[in-house]
């Protein structure tokens, strides 16, 4: 057997979980939940846990995946869930991708999708890429982001595709769709996180999505406002996603306007010597700033942090021109949600799913570039009046995106797929 294989075979009972064969009847549906997003703690692993959390009360449920410098209690602990009933399975090589036709590796890949899934009656997939070939019962992929796509964009698209002749083309362009059908087919139903991802899905993929916003659920503790502008966004060095450094540039321009004390704080996982580096990076910018760091804080940490700031920013696809670069924006926006949970004003950059998050002018604002995010922060810094009656609006606007909602609609999805035939 593989070293993956056996991997597979062997899920971790983790020290303290509860017994998990004895918690339901005999012929309670097995739940498999692979979150597979790659090696960073943020809202991908938000929603995987709160899905493991919310399930593990009906089904015996198993968390799948790669972690290598955190797990399920690390998810537990940064998201305030309950994953005691839920059984962690570790499965080698998570973070790489189920192969699509076309490349190397693809068949290779059908295998270990089989040993993947097979175990389940509804195998759950969380991730960005093309999710694997469904074995077990019933299907469902929960897509962050499309960024793996169908063959005719994967493979359609390259220069060894192009020197095919036509007939070639032809015939493997068939075969290669044929697969992919396939396996989609063995997914009862695709959910997109925003409107932003459904619409790429339907693009990239040719099937249709529904949405389900992740949850947002936290508790704020009450403190006074401050002059404190936070922004939430993982370390990640590979991609500098986030705009760490912009905001940085932003912030030292903005206090250059300001005769108030503001402050900064980072908030975000960091995970990796790339990451490190990245981190250590902005450290060094921000240098001679009051800019604090809070890395890998815990739930309680950045929620104490949120609830004394006024202001909130997100940069995310400031640089990228959203119809070539899609991946590159904010494909939802949860750390926009939870700092208006909190009563903090969001100024951000106008980024994919953003906009269905803030209505512009009246719960925050969505600004084109980073002068604009400059002078909007600096024209409701200065006015109280105005960032009360925004923060406040801001609250509400954020409880239509409530744990509550994401457990309703997922309990029926689910009991929507296990009740039906395949």
């Amino acid at each position: 057997m593989s070293r993956a294989a056996d991997l597979l075979a062997q899920p971790v009972e983790r020290p303290g979980a509860k017994d998990h064969a004895a918690l339901f009847a005999a012929d309670a549906a097995r739940v498999g939940i692979l979150d597979h997003t790659g090696p960073s703690l943020g809202g991908a692993q938000l929603v995987a846990g709160y899905l493991a959390s919310i399930l593990s009360r009906s089904y015996p449920v198993d968390l799948i995946g790669e972690w290598k410098e955190f797990g399920p209690e690390r998810i537990a602990a940064a998201f305030s869930l309950d994953l005691s009933r839920v059984r962690e399975r570790r499965f080698d090589a998570a973070s790489t991708g189920f192969g699509i036709p076309g490349h190397s590796g693809f068949f290779r890949q059908i295998g270990r999708s089989r040993e993947l899934t097979k175990p389940y009656d509804l195998f759950i997939y969380c991730g960005q890429g093309a999710p694997p070939f469904c074995h077990a019962r019933h299907g469902l992929v929960y897509c962050h982001f499309p960024i793996e796509a169908s063959p005719a964009i994967e493979v359609g698209q390259t220069a060894s595709w192009r020197r095919r002749n036509r007939l070639d083309r032809w015939m493997r362009g068939g075969a290669y769709q044929l697969a992919w059908q396939a396996r989609m087919k063995g997914y009862d139903i695709v959910l997109a996180n925003s409107s932003f991802t459904a619409d790429w899905i339907e693009r990239r993929w040719g099937v249709s999505a529904e949405i389900v916003y992740p949850p947002v659920d936290l508790t704020i503790p009450s403190a006074a406002k401050e002059d404190l502008i936070v922004s939430i966004g993982r370390f990640d060095g590979m991609k500098g996603r986030k705009g760490h450094l912009a905001q940085v540039e932003a912030f030292r321009k903005f206090l250059a306007a300001t005769r108030a004390p503001w402050r900064l704080c980072l908030i975000g996982s960091c995970y990796g010597e790339e990451d490190r580096s990245y981190l250590a990076l902005v450290q060094e910018a921000a240098r001679d700033l009051p800019v604090e760091f809070a890395v890998n804080a815990e739930r309680a940490a950045m929620c104490s942090q949120l609830a004394k700031a006024k202001i909130f920013w997100h940069t995310a696809g400031l640089y990228d021109d959203e119809q070539d670069k899609p991946y590159k924006a904010e494909h939802f926006g949860i750390a926009t949600v939870e700092a208006m949970r909190a009563g903090c004003v969001p100024v951000v950059i106008a980024s994919g799913g953003q906009r269905e998050i803030i209505r512009e002018g009246l719960d925050g604002f969505l600004c084109a570039d980073l002068p604009g995010l400059i002078e909007t922060t600096k024209a409701v810094a200065n006015n109280e009046a105005l960032l009360a009656e925004l923060a406040e609006q801001a609250r509400r606007r954020s409880r239509i995106f409530s744990g509550d909602e994401f457990e309703r609609r997922m309990r029926e999805i689910v009991e929507r797929c296990l009740g039906g035939a395949r």
